[in-house]
Order: structure tokens, then sequence, then C-alpha cells
């Protein structure tokens, strides 16, 4: 077992990991979506190795003990190393792209929007000011440009990307539930059934 292969944790680690992952577990049971203080952790069991002391890989580490998949903590990892507190503070509140963020982000002030002359403070109880606040941004924001098209090495590159994306998806799911659902179990078989026929076509 990988366990195995790590160091005996010391008393002190294993006090700082512990207090780490309770204040994930703590903040993501509170807001229902992670919040600033649970990103800023998050990144600290990463940057700092904390995980370590229970496995080896953070791969491993994220669905046990985060409950999510290391792809998608590398990404709130991205967003706070990107945005700090304030993407968290008012993605808790409404919805937002980090592209729309980005047009934002120049408002947004120790936990204040100041929008139009008037100033929002990112509270729950403001949740529809800032929704609508956000919604009149993102329609003020000039239509995306059309992306240039891929060569095919890109495109190549991109498809090995997205397999392994999908294949962490798939491994993870039945780990965090007892049962896969029925759409897991549709979608696995859907994808199977396709990549088969496509094995078949081309003749590989």
């Amino acid at each position: 077992m990988e366990n195995q292969n790590c160091e005996s944790p010391k008393a002190d680690e294993l006090l700082d990991l512990g207090m780490v992952l309770g204040q994930n577990q703590t903040f993501g049971f509170l807001a229902g979506r992670c919040s600033a203080a649970q990103a800023e952790s998050i990144r600290r069991l990463r940057n700092e190795k904390l995980y370590k002391r229970v496995t080896e890989h953070w791969k491993a580490f994220c669905p046990q003990y985060l409950k999510m998949s290391g792809t998608q903590a590398d990404t709130i990892i991205r967003l706070w190393e990107e945005f700090g507190a304030g993407y968290f503070e008012v993605a808790q509140l409404t919805r937002i792209s980090p592209e729309t963020y980005r047009a934002l982000e120049p408002a947004v002030n120790q936990g204040v929007l100041n929008l139009n002359g008037e100033q929002i403070e990112l509270t729950v109880e403001n949740s529809r000011k800032v929704a609508a606040a956000v919604s009149e941004l993102r329609r003020s924001l000039p239509p995306k440009k059309p992306e240039p098209e891929l060569g095919i090495n890109e495109r190549l590159e991109r498809l090995d990307r997205l397999c392994s994306t999908i294949i962490e998806e798939f491994s993870e799911i039945p780990r965090r539930s007892e049962e896969p659902t029925r759409i897991y179990k549709s979608a696995l078989v859907r994808l199977h059934a396709a990549l088969t026929e496509l094995r078949r076509e081309f003749g590989f």
C-alpha cells in the first residue's frame, strides 16, 4: 500500500493536517460551495505537501479526504493564486466565470463590490444584488472572439487531456458513492460502446 512508503507522521504535523482538513470540511458544509478560506486551505495542503502525511500522491488524497477530484482541487488552487479571496467571495453568491471576474475584479475590494457608485457588501443578504450586478456586467462585455482553429497536434494534445480528465472522473465517482447512479452507469456504457465502435471502424 502507498501509505507504507510515507515516513512515520510526527504528532505536530498530523495535528496541522487535521486542522486544515477540519477547516475544509467545515467551510464546505456551511457554504455549500468553495469559500475563500476553503480554497486557501486546499492550496496549503498541496503546496506545503501536508497530504503526504497520509498518502504519497495528491491525486489519491483529493477524492478520499477532500471529496473532490485532483483536477477540481488544482482548478481551485489556480483560481486562488490568480484572484485571491475576492473570486470565491463573489462565486459563493452567484455563478461567475473566471473571464467575467477578470472584468469585475477592479471593483472588488475587501469584501465589497463597488459598482455604478454603489457599495455592495459580499454577504448572503446581498446575493440578489451581487447576482444582478454580475449579470449587468456580463451583458456589457464584448462578445468573445472566435478561437482560431487548432492544428491537428494541438487537437490531439487537447484530446489526451480530456481523456485523462474523463478517466479520472469515472474512477473517482464510485469512491464517493456506495452505489453509482443510473446516469453514471448509462454514461459509462455509452462511452464504452462508442469507443469500441471507433476501434472497430479504424481497425485497432
